[in-house]
C-alpha cells in the first residue's frame, strides 16, 4: 500500500505564481474554486499531494492543457521560483554539475530547512562533461515534473540538450532513467 505523501507549501506558492503570471489572479481564483481548495499555503507547512494534484487537474481543465504538459510547464517554472527563493543552490558553473547537485547538495540543504520534506531520490550514472543519466525514484511518479525541472535548468544555464526517457515508472519500472546529452 502506497502511503500518502505531502509537499511543502513553497511548491504551492510557486504554482500560484505560475498561474497568476499566465492567467492573472482571476485564473488562480477559478482554479481554487474548481478544485475546492482554500488556497492559503504557508511555505514551511506540508500539504497532501492530493491537494496539489486537484489544483493541477482543475488548471488542466480550465486551460485545456493536458495534465502531463501542465506538469512539465510547472517543472520549468519551478526553476525560476526556486532560484528566486534559494539562489545559493544555483551557484555552480554548469548545467550538468547543477543536476548532480540536486540530490547530493540541494536535497540535503532542503532537508535541513524542512526536515519532514518528502523528496524524490536521484542517483546518477554516466557522469561525464557532456552526458548524465539521472535515475529518479518517487512514490509520486512525477517524472514529467523532473523533465520540466531539467528543461528549466537548461534554460537557466543557457544549455541545449537532448533527453531520452525510455525506462519509466509509468511503464512498469521501479524507477525512471532520464538520459541527458548536451548539444554543443
Amino acid at each position: 500500500m502506497q502511503r500518502n505523501t505531502e509537499m511543502k507549501g513553497v511548491v504551492f506558492d510557486i504554482l500560484r505564481d505560475m498561474v497568476e503570471e499566465n492567467y492573472g489572479l482571476e485564473g488562480w481564483q477559478a482554479i481554487l474554486e474548481a478544485s475546492g481548495s482554500h488556497g492559503i499555503y504557508v511555505a514551511s507547512k506540508t500539504y497532501d499531494d492530493h491537494e496539489l494534484m486537484s489544483l493541477v487537474a482543475a488548471a488542466s481543465e480550465i486551460t485545456k492543457t493536458p495534465t502531463f504538459d501542465l506538469i512539465f510547464a510547472f517543472g520549468e517554472f519551478m526553476v525560476s521560483g526556486f532560484q528566486q527563493r534559494f539562489p545559493k543552490f544555483f551557484e555552480t558553473e554548469s548545467f550538468i554539475k547543477f543536476l548532480i547537485s540536486i540530490d547530493k547538495i540541494v536535497h540535503v540543504e532542503v532537508r535541513k530547512l524542512y526536515p519532514d520534506a518528502v523528496l524524490p531520490t536521484f542517483n546518477y550514472s554516466d557522469e561525464e562533461p557532456e552526458k548524465l543519466t539521472m535515475i529518479y525514484k518517487s512514490p509520486r511518479k512525477l517524472c514529467r515534473l523532473a523533465e520540466g525541472l531539467i528543461s528549466g535548468s537548461a534554460q537557466y544555464f543557457n544549455q541545449k540538450y537532448e533527453l531520452t526517457h525510455d525506462v519509466c515508472m509509468h511503464k512498469n519500472s521501479d524507477h525512471c532513467e532520464l538520459k541527458i546529452k548536451l548539444v554543443v
